[in-house]
């Protein structure tokens, strides 16, 4: 089994699943559950994807969905990651490399420019999105949604697979593995086989359709392909070595080295603790049909 994680409602490939989160059950080629939780057995895949999404993860929570990765791979099974270089990123900024950012904006529509190269290499960081919500202490003002919340250079992923039953990591080139399947770019399906950046550009040549309008993406093609952003993508291959189960003795969080349990301080406080119980009551209240009909009419 072949299994793609975040790959989005219009990727599709011929003997490949993919994970989405919004299904309730698995379904053909389709698997429900998000990648901290993904519903298949132990041990059930031969490979596994996943490109430009650990960055939009919590680093709380990276050991814990490489974790639930491990335990879905059979041993040896190959994972291959990618994500945007930090290494790279920090490099162009410390030199000023005006070419870099330039190509990196291409592939990345997203990054900002308005604030100049520091501005470019906090985006990398932390961006907007709709992936993970702000709000202040007292849960009373929303103040913003967010996409990437973290970055990683090579050293940083290879010591976190590591520390996950991960062995044989490597640092791979764009397209180049010894899996056939990861030599074909991502790509729109019915175009040459070939990488171009997905941008406003690309989309008016082709009479490809791709806007978000009201809280929605309107598409009109399917993608397919795997490595994409050859510039500032940081790509890495591992092997499960072990079956790895995360326990609070193998948690880097509740390491001595790091800072990372301050950040659960809050839920010491009482009131704080209380207002996030309910809300989490709410939202799962909200996840009703019946109970979110009832409540836009009242709305």
């Amino acid at each position: 089994m072949k299994l793609n994680l975040g790959a989005g409602p219009y990727w599709d490939k011929s003997g490949w699943h993919i994970l989405d989160h919004k299904l309730k059950k698995n379904e053909k080629n389709k698997v429900c559950g998000d990648i901290s939780k993904i519903n298949l057995k132990s041990n059930s895949c031969d490979v596994v994807f996943i490109s430009h999404v650990l960055e939009h993860i919590p680093h709380l929570k990276i050991q814990k969905v490489l974790a639930e990765i491990n335990r879905v791979l059979k041993k040896n099974g190959t994972l291959r990651i990618l994500v945007p270089d930090m290494e790279k990123f920090a490099n162009a900024y410390v030199k000023k490399d005006k070419k870099f950012f330039i190509k990196a904006k291409q592939e990345d529509t997203s990054l900002r420019k308005d604030l100049g190269y520091g501005g470019m290499l906090a985006n990398l960081f932390v961006s907007p999105g709709q992936d993970t919500v702000l709000f202040d202490r007292n849960i009373k003002e929303f103040i913003s949604g967010y996409a990437h919340l973290y970055s990683y250079d090579f050293l940083m992923m290879k010591k976190i697979l590591q520390m996950t039953g991960f062995h044989a990591i490597k640092r791979k080139n764009f397209c180049k593995s010894n899996i056939s399947d990861f030599t074909e770019p991502l790509h729109v399906i019915g175009l040459t086989k070939k990488y171009f950046n997905l941008n406003d550009k690309f989309y008016k040549k082709n009479n490809l359709v791709h806007k978000y309008e009201k809280g929605s993406y309107k598409v009109n093609f399917k993608i397919t392909g795997f490595d994409k952003f050859p510039h500032i993508s940081l790509i890495v291959e591992a092997k499960k070595k072990i079956n790895f189960k995360l326990t609070k003795n193998s948690d880097i969080n509740h390491s001595k080295l790091n800072y990372n349990k301050y950040g659960m301080s809050l839920m010491e406080n009482k009131i704080f603790a209380k207002k996030t119980k309910l809300l989490l009551k709410i939202s799962k209240k909200l996840d009703h049909k019946d109970f979110e009909k009832k409540l836009r009419s009242i709305l």
